[in-house]
């Protein structure tokens, strides 16, 4: 794409800005933000005052949002995610959460940037025996977008944790860099079911390590083979609910304050591994 001045970004359910840091690293400026949660819009004020937030995705459009090259939406996945669907229909992109998809497609048909990546769980890949990937895919070429998808995983990108995600970026017109397709992180099954988590083992201290605690997010502590970070002479210190430890900075248990941070950091899309997507798209 040449040079940093067309390197505009404009980002949707854009949470705590974890894909607008990683592309701002990799030297694009973000123009816009939309986020719902009036919480995670005050990280997003604080965190990127050269943008403009925005509440509603429903509101939004090419009438109150500026032109960018590249558009992120890393879309709800209630309706697509394992934890999501436990205690309720499975409904994919009809779920009142995940079917937003459809709103930013039509912000993504206004506005028509050169460039847009989108990220959800790998439960999209088999949401409703694949028919509902299927649907995004033909949105996505219906709307002049090609490219390429692929499921990354944080932990291959320094990030401390296992967290796979379904990237899809594409090219309006044009693909993206072949480069999007290389061997970013080793090569894993995907599981064919919830039933089956489809990990591949490996030694313990490969682990990633879970650091935060948050009931049905990506992050939590289950206590089952996982692991855990140990305080010397620890013990029943967590019934003071103290905040962080005095060497770590780790959080000892949520409590009000911090357990909207933990679901928010739990949701967030990793930094790094939109940095590596976002300096491809510069040479694209």
């Amino acid at each position: 794409m040449g040079s940093g001045k067309n390197l505009t970004l404009g980002s949707l359910f854009a949470g705590i800005g974890g894909f607008d840091l990683g592309f701002e690293k990799a030297g694009w400026k973000t123009k816009w933000q939309v986020e719902i949660d009036p919480i995670n819009r005050a990280v997003l004020a604080d965190r990127f005052p050269h943008a403009e937030q925005f509440a509603d995705i429903r509101e939004c459009g090419a009438a109150n949002l500026s032109a960018v090259s590249c558009i992120t939406a890393g879309f709800p996945c209630q309706d697509v995610s394992m934890s999501g669907t436990r205690r309720k229909e499975f409904r994919g992109l009809r779920g009142e959460k995940t079917g937003l998809f459809f709103e930013a497609i039509r912000i993504i048909q206004e506005i028509q940037p050169a460039w847009v990546v989108l990220e959800n769980v790998p439960g999209l890949l088999i949401a409703n025996d694949g028919r509902d990937f299927e649907t995004v895919l033909r949105t996505l070429a219906d709307c002049g977008y090609v490219g390429f998808w692929r499921v990354l995983d944080a932990q291959y990108f320094g990030s401390p944790q296992r967290r796979r995600r379904v990237f899809l970026v594409g090219g309006f017109g044009r693909f993206p860099s072949y480069e999007l397709l290389a061997n970013a992180s080793p090569v894993e099954g995907l599981s064919s079911s919830f039933g089956s988590r489809g990990e591949l083992w490996c030694e313990a201290d490969c682990w990633p390590g879970h650091t935060l605690q948050a009931s049905n997010s990506a992050s939590r502590i289950t206590i089952g083979s996982e692991l855990l970070v140990a305080e010397e002479d620890g013990w029943r210190q967590m019934a003071h609910r103290r905040r962080e430890t005095e060497n770590h900075g780790l959080c000892l248990g949520l409590d009000e304050a911090n357990l909207k941070e933990a679901f928010a950091a739990g949701n967030a899309v990793c930094p790094q591994v939109a940095e590596w997507i976002a300096r491809i798209l510069v040479k694209s």
